[in-house]
């Protein structure tokens, strides 16, 4: 028999169907099943912890690089953020304006549904 780790395969040099794999827990024995639940829970855990460091340094690479270009490129960066604020208040404007005169709109509507009943014109 032959365990490897890397792919979490248990196989028989003469693949014998007969015995249990690692691909089917449900013909495992208790203790092995036992045993190949923490394996498996050891190494997801020992990926995501690989995964969470590589993120970490990748964003304070991110983080160096993004600092050291404001510092050599001041004027555009200070104008970018300018223009990126500008865009960002516009749409905001934009976004009050509309929804203000959908209300006022609805006023209007309203305010005229009301004289027309007071006036009997329905």
């Amino acid at each position: 028999m032959r365990l490897t780790f890397g792919t979490l395969h248990l196989a028989h040099t003469m693949n014998n169907p007969t015995l249990p794999t690692l691909d089917d827990p449900e013909n495992l024995s208790d203790k092995a099943a036992s045993a190949w639940e923490r394996a498996t829970e050891k190494e997801v855990a020992a990926e995501a912890g690989r995964a969470w460091n590589n993120t970490k340094e990748k964003a304070a690479e991110a983080l160096h690089s993004s600092q050291r270009y404001v510092r050599e490129h001041l004027g555009s960066s200070v104008l970018g953020v300018f223009g990126a604020g500008m865009v960002v208040g516009a749409l905001l404007a934009w976004t009050v304006a509309h929804e203000q005169r959908n209300d006022t709109a609805e006023n209007i509507h309203r305010f005229l549904a009301r004289l027309g009943r007071k006036l009997n014109l329905d």
